[in-house]
């Protein structure tokens, strides 16, 4: 029976593979890859042939088929795993091709590398423990002031698109104000940015930020930090002009806020009618 093996590969700077990694692409000769022309140039780059080598694809929408086709060669030989970059696990495809090969009794084994999580947390200055990965933040305004005001005590990190970040940052800066912090982007680049601010001193810093690239967001929330019920209200009321129900407001409020759907929809329809 062959086996799976997990590639972590670099994120940014190609002096961050390991030389266990190295030694499997170099000598590996079936693939499962999230984008097969970005590992053909990392190959490339590397110095490495694919002469003798199968490169097959695994992505978010891989359908269950192609998956079982992958677990049938796992059965057989050695099946390499590797995302575009950093870990096939963390927020890559991998995750439901590992839980059915553990299902079946077929070996994983990880060939460690850098992970963006990690590298951010380390260069954040927030406290290390506990922290929570969330991997991608939703779209929603809604859903994000939802996430934001549930998250614990700790540090909270986050995956953010270049296109968001920026609004992203406003609602985090009316739903948690008093909070630690830090934003990353492009890690282990030429470009890459650290910032580290309090939450509502965001807007004198937003003018620092380079909006391209791969963006990380972190923030650390206290024991006694607790999300502000006004500046929620203020937040869902912005939500109800871009066209939101104040009934759907006052659920998801009655769930962050613990009090009463019926009262805060009473207040929210108060406030439209000023």
């Amino acid at each position: 029976m062959g086996k799976i093996i997990l590639l972590n590969t670099p994120i940014g700077n190609l002096g961050d593979l390991t030389p266990r990694v190295l030694d499997a692409l170099t000598n590996g000769s079936t693939f499962a890859v999230e984008d097969t022309r970005v590992f053909k140039d990392l190959l490339s780059l590397m110095g490495i042939s694919l002469q003798g080598k199968r490169i097959m694809s695994l992505h978010d929408q891989s359908a269950t088929q192609e998956v079982e086709k992958l677990i049938e060669l796992a059965e057989s030989q050695d099946l390499y795993v590797a995302s575009e970059a950093g870990s096939p696990i963390i927020s890559d495809p991998a995750y439901p091709l590992v839980k059915e090969a553990i299902k079946r009794g077929i070996k994983i084994e990880s060939f460690s590398g850098v992970s963006s999580p990690v590298m951010a947390l380390e260069l954040s200055g927030l406290p290390p423990l506990p922290f929570q990965f969330h991997g991608f933040l939703p779209r929603e305004t809604a859903k994000k002031i939802n996430a934001f005001a549930n998250a614990g005590y700790g540090t909270h990190i986050f995956f953010e698109a270049p296109t968001r970040i920026e609004e992203t940052l406003d609602i985090l800066a009316e739903t948690l104000p008093q909070v630690e912090v830090c934003v990353v982007r492009e890690l282990s680049k030429k470009f890459e940015q650290v910032m580290r601010f309090k939450s509502d001193l965001w807007k004198e810093h937003q003018s620092e930020l380079t909006v391209k690239g791969e963006f990380i967001l972190m923030f650390h929330q206290s024991e006694s930090q607790k999300s502000s019920s006004s500046s929620l209200v203020k937040l869902s009321e912005e939500i109800l002009k871009e066209g939101a129900t104040p009934k759907a407001i006052s659920k998801l409020l009655s769930e962050i806020l613990d009090r009463p759907s019926k009262e805060i929809y009473t207040e929210l329809e108060q406030k439209k009618r000023r």
